[in-house]
């Protein structure tokens, strides 16, 4: 059997990357979503402290997470090989049990400009609706959303930041955040946007794809 050796890092210290990773066999984490939910922002507050890290966005869901966050100080692996060393040590320990909490390694994309941040940023808000588990973004507990919007249930524990690139964000500008965030993709878009999160660099498929298609370019606007 031959392996492939996994694509090299694409390092940056001031450019957001958005992370997911999925539990064990593709099945519910072994504990509540509300311990999953408390581990996770422990080990953020960790990261933030320890690296320096930046958190913009955590959204967990039954059986992955998805975040979006900016490591100033140290690169993405050391921090993640933290973060997921320590969530899988904490969450043995709570269920008594032992093994891999993750299955397999987490997946990452970097995100070079601010209007595909935006799209990252309502993408990980809109996971949960388009799960059909909840109605309205704001509707949803496990997200850091409740935070911003200065909801009391499960909200962010920590020093939660603005990205660069969302302070820039022209697709904000004069608009209601959640209006925002509950205006679905178009079909069309959301594919693309899922496809390029799947890439080392978010923004390689994007630039891509509306190069070839007006139509695709205006849906992305």
């Amino acid at each position: 059997m031959v392996f492939m050796p996994r694509k090299p890092l694409l390092r940056s210290n001031f450019l957001p990357y958005h992370v997911t990773a999925r539990a064990n066999n593709r099945e519910p984490f072994r504990l509540s979503q509300s311990q999953v939910w408390r581990e996770l922002t422990h080990a953020c507050f960790s990261l933030s402290i320890i690296y320096e890290v930046e958190f913009h966005a955590l959204v967990l869901m039954p059986n992955h997470f998805h975040m979006i966050l900016t490591v100033p100080q140290h690169d993405l692996g050391k921090v993640m090989n933290f973060f997921i060393s320590t969530v899988t040590k904490e969450m043995n320990f709570i269920s008594g049990r032992s093994g891999h909490v993750f299955g397999g390694p987490y997946h990452w994309s970097l995100i070079g400009n601010s209007r595909y941040f935006g799209h990252a940023l309502k993408y990980v808000y809109r996971n949960p609706v388009k799960a059909g588990i909840c109605g309205l973004v704001e509707d949803y507990h496990f997200s850091t959303l409740q935070g911003l919007i200065g909801g009391t249930h499960l909200s962010f524990p920590i020093y939660f930041t603005r990205s660069r690139l969302e302070l820039s964000l022209p697709s904000l500008q004069g608009l209601d955040i959640l209006d925002w965030l509950n205006n679905p993709f178009p079909h069309e878009a959301e594919t693309l946007i899922q496809k390029g999160l799947r890439k080392k660099s978010f923004d390689s498929i994007l630039n891509r794809e509306t190069r070839r298609s007006s139509k695709v370019l205006e849906l992305l606007l």
